[in-house]
């Protein structure tokens, strides 16, 4: 069993690896896999959460754009622009249109049954925050930002984005309460503050940098905060903080750097 994100994940880095090395098997193989899952779409276009990779089965068919599927989305889009892509391109048309038809409840976005659209989950999690980027990735910069803004409200709420926040009760779900030092958040105000000069990017990144260096900071380094309602702190950093967190969060503050311009 795995995640549909699993299978997207490789598209741009092992796209990457094959033109560094000149051995395609690794684009190959990366396409291979996010094929085999749109292939297995439903009629609504939309794709599940965990698969079966002997028998091609879904074993898990909520569909959304977070937890277990993020990923696919994310490297669809970057692998396009990346390589030119034609084909992930045409899928990422594809999947966007039945997102915006059947996932998203403006500004936000819920988990649905792939095969009849009806809401299993309304909630928002730190993994969707993805998606605001990938939005103004694709051009739609006013969806992209008001969704950006809504997501950044739970933040603004807490000090931190939860795993998972209800948006029907308005508050975090139980069990959902932590917030791993996760970079997709800060990935998407990054995209915001590139394509519009508004200070108001700048300073809900500073939210970020705040709360961050306020309640997470550790003598040693920064802690998973496993309490976003106690800002309780877990021994426990992934490298993704470093390797992405950190990274979006100081080009925000550092336009001029060579890796923009």
């Amino acid at each position: 069993i795995t995640c549909s994100a699993c299978c997207g994940t490789f598209s741009l880095e092992f796209g990457l690896l094959s033109k560094l090395t000149g051995d395609p098997r690794f684009e190959s193989a990366a396409k291979a896999a996010v094929q085999a899952i749109w292939q297995r779409k439903s009629t609504l276009h939309l794709i599940g959460n965990h698969i079966d990779v002997i028998t091609g089965e879904w074993t898990h068919r909520d569909a959304g754009i977070g937890t277990g599927v993020d990923s696919f989305f994310e490297y669809l889009l970057k692998a396009a622009i990346f390589f030119h892509d034609v084909d992930y391109f045409n899928i990422f048309m594809e999947a966007n249109t039945a997102i915006n038809t059947h996932i998203k409840r403006d500004p936000w976005y819920v988990e649905v049954q792939m095969g009849k659209g009806s809401i299993v989950w309304a909630l928002f999690g730190s993994l969707q925050a993805f998606w605001p980027g990938i939005q103004i990735l694709f051009g739609e910069i006013e969806a992209g930002t008001s969704t950006l803004k809504a997501f950044h409200s739970v933040w603004r709420k807490y000090g931190f984005t939860p795993e998972g926040f209800n948006l029907v009760s308005g508050e975090v779900q139980p069990g959902q309460k932590s917030y791993p030092l996760r970079p997709e958040l800060a990935e998407s105000l990054y995209y915001a503050s590139l394509i519009q000069d508004d200070p108001l990017w700048v300073q809900l990144a500073r939210d970020l940098v705040h709360s961050i260096n306020y309640s997470a900071r550790t003598p040693c380094g920064f802690a998973v905060v496993e309490d976003i309602e106690t800002h309780k702190l877990k021994d426990h950093m992934d490298s993704f903080f470093l390797a992405e967190t950190t990274k979006y969060l100081y080009l925000i503050f550092d336009k001029e750097n060579e890796l923009i311009t």
